[in-house]
């Protein structure tokens, strides 16, 4: 697992030394993101209320201009995705009925290298931009958290979770979409993004009905880019 990280952090610092050569630019990202898991009909039907999980995450971007208004933009992010599951009864207490809830949240922690194709549009200082390209994952660690709900939410914990002993999948390959706009101040620049990702490998094997998982996901980044060299 460490291995895979320096391997990540390895290839962000030479397209680093890379974009210095080519005068590009270099920044940081942070963005608020809703995620689950794309599910076949027959999982929805034996547990239909996967529900979303909201996360925050932070990146590392370089953008390389190619030609034109067209460029290439690697990042480097910390990420997480997952689901949520939820089921719920009625209970009696004392002649009233009480509705009763458990819900537990999946989260797996993952670093992230999205590899976006990018094309700017519109004015000098304000442009907006679509982007879209491969994005390689891999999961470095997760955990269950646990609530119940009896007219107030109580947290139950977290239990955390071995990858490897259930099997799971770490390296996820999917594709990534974005669609935002970029505003320069001076040699200052800001973006706002709103994003898509798919997920295209098979995560885990549920046991007893055949049915596998692959993530998905969609939110919303704020970010500033600075040129390096002249």
């Amino acid at each position: 697992m460490l291995s895979n990280t320096k391997l990540f952090f390895a290839a962000f610092l030479l397209l680093t030394t890379i974009a210095v050569q080519a005068q590009v630019s270099v920044g940081a990202r942070v963005g608020y993101q809703l995620n689950n898991v794309y599910t076949t009909e027959g999982l929805d039907a034996l547990a239909p209320d996967f529900h979303n999980i909201d996360e925050v995450n932070v990146g590392l971007v370089v953008e390389i201009p190619v030609a034109g208004g067209f460029s290439f933009q690697p990042e480097l992010a910390y990420t997480t995705k997952g689901f949520g599951l939820k089921e719920g009864f009625d209970a009696e207490l004392l002649g009233v009925n009480l509705p009763v809830s458990g819900r537990a949240e999946t989260r797996i922690r993952y670093v992230e290298a999205p590899l976006l194709a990018k094309y700017k549009f519109g004015q000098e200082a304000l442009k907006a931009y679509v982007a879209a390209g491969p994005t390689l994952s891999y999961a470095s660690s997760g955990q269950i958290d646990t609530y119940a709900n009896v007219l107030l939410e109580v947290d139950l914990g977290s239990v955390p979770l071995n990858l490897d002993n259930i099997n799971y999948e770490r390296f996820d390959v999917g594709a990534t979409v974005a669609l935002g706009a970029q505003y320069d101040f001076g040699p200052v620049t800001t973006f706002v993004d709103a994003r898509y990702y798919r997920g295209f490998s098979e995560l885990y094997d549920i046991p007893f009905v055949n049915e596998k998982v692959r993530n998905t996901g969609y939110g919303f980044n704020f970010g500033v880019m600075v040129p390096l060299g002249n």
